[in-house]
């Protein structure tokens, strides 16, 4: 006769427990967490109910791959650097800190596409990732093109109405999930993509950091430039290159559709090209844009087509704020070169440079490294935005840690009650006490 396992259901339902409101046992536990209500059961009678969480308002905290590879080597004693890592009593005081807010429901710290990339390159490839899921909850921010298409679309809808844009920075628009739900207990994540090949990313990041280094040496060190030039420069070569790319990817396209009609064997790669390109998408989307009126009619054939002519002709796309970020820091760049600087930035430096001027608008806070930042805060006063404030590194890590302590200073009675309710007192043990009400 074969085995038979028989799974108690009742195992599942964890603290905190209370009487029951229908048996009036001490079983009445959490059988689940699901956004903003917990699923109470009880182990005795099996009665269950929903109970409603207070509204919260996570912190988006954004930690870059260099915080994740030392969190990676504190919590692994065999990973090179451990020992270093570890006598440095403020990598612990971040990551207890971290785990803590987090458990509180006061942050949350989504991955991103770079974290993705470079781990996979990585030979900690398997801690990076366990440990910048850990923090995530599996929430992670949406691929980079999707958010650059956001921006450029309010860009060509204000362009069709004939408005300034209104850009939306709230954080659920470009997240996998809602950040302001409270955490289950658990979450599932997935193993490695089997379609991503690691040699491909390394000889892209390789490919982007010698064109870097020959317009370090052969442009930027030798014209002799204003920051207000080479910004400009930067931020108007944007609209091109994405032109070019779609160009290119139109006609990689046809050259595949034609190896396939002609019995070539159908690889992954040619299979890719058939794919739209993330430029050729964005072109449609804004031309869909265009063609439609603000009240949902259809413009004629002629009219969408002149109104996308404009738009393209006006170079709308170079006012993306990302793009507008992006230029900002390359040009702080540019003008090490002519003041000097006999090295270009390291191999790492174009996608911390992508990363920040996609997320950092959705950011409460970051933590980059010293010189990611410093381009931040280089950009001259009347360009600098006041994003560059919410960006942090070793060189200010005393204030980041102050910042964090301060996040769970004078929780709300709503709070409080809603995390007794979830998780119990437990989670409280280190949160100061309140402050006294004003007249008590």
């Amino acid at each position: 006769m074969a085995d038979q396992t028989r799974i108690d259901l009742r195992k599942m339902i964890s603290g905190p427990f209370k009487a029951c409101p229908k048996c009036g046992q001490h079983e009445y536990g959490v059988w689940g967490i699901y956004g903003k209500r917990v699923l109470r059961r009880c182990r005795a009678c099996s009665h269950r109910d929903f109970v409603t969480l207070p509204p919260i308002r996570k912190k988006i905290i954004y930690l870059d791959q260099f915080v994740i590879s030392e969190f990676a080597k504190l919590k692994n004693p065999n990973a090179r650097g451990h020992k270093a890592i570890a006598a440095n009593p403020f990598w612990q005081e971040f990551y207890d800190l971290l785990v803590e807010l987090r458990e509180l429901q006061l942050i949350c710290c989504p991955d991103s596409w770079s974290h993705q990339q470079e781990s996979r390159i990585s030979g900690m490839n398997a801690d990076l990732k366990q440990m910048y899921e850990q923090f995530s909850g599996g929430i992670t921010f949406k691929n980079f093109p999707d958010i650059e298409a956001q921006q450029v679309y309010e860009l060509a809808h204000a362009w069709a109405e004939q408005r300034e844009p209104a850009f939306d920075y709230s954080p659920r628009n470009v997240l996998s999930a809602d950040p302001n739900e409270w955490n289950n207990r658990f979450f599932i994540t997935f193993g490695d993509s089997p379609f991503v090949d690691d040699s491909a990313i390394q000889s892209s990041r390789q490919a982007v950091h010698q064109a870097v280094a020959e317009i370090f040496r052969e442009k930027w060190a030798v014209e002799k430039q204003s920051f207000e030039y080479w910004y400009e420069q930067e931020r108007a070569d944007h609209q091109i290159v994405a032109g070019k790319k779609a160009q290119q990817a139109a006609a990689d396209r046809n050259e595949a559709v034609a190896a396939m009609v002609s019995g070539a064997p159908h690889s992954l790669d040619l299979l890719e090209k058939i794919l739209l390109s993330p430029e050729e998408n964005l072109f449609q989307g804004i031309a869909m844009i265009l063609s439609r009126t603000a009240d949902g009619g259809i413009r004629s054939r002629e009219d969408a087509n002149e109104l996308m002519r404009k738009f393209i002709f006006a170079t709308k796309i170079n006012d993306a704020p990302y793009n507008k970020l992006e230029a900002l820091m390359w040009a702080v760049i540019a003008m090490r070169a002519g003041g000097g600087q006999k090295d270009p930035p390291n191999e790492g430096m174009a996608t911390d440079i992508k990363t920040v001027s996609r997320l950092l608008p959705y950011c409460d806070a970051m933590f980059v490294d010293n010189e990611c930042r410093s381009l931040l805060s280089n950009i001259p006063g009347k360009l600098k935005p006041g994003l560059a404030e919410r960006v942090y590194s070793m060189q200010t890590k005393e204030q980041f840690l102050a910042y964090l302590r301060s996040l769970k200073q004078n929780l709300s009675e709503e709070h409080i009650a809603g995390l007794k309710e979830a998780y119990g007192d437990e989670v409280l043990a280190n949160v100061p006490p309140r402050d006294p009400p004003q007249g008590a």
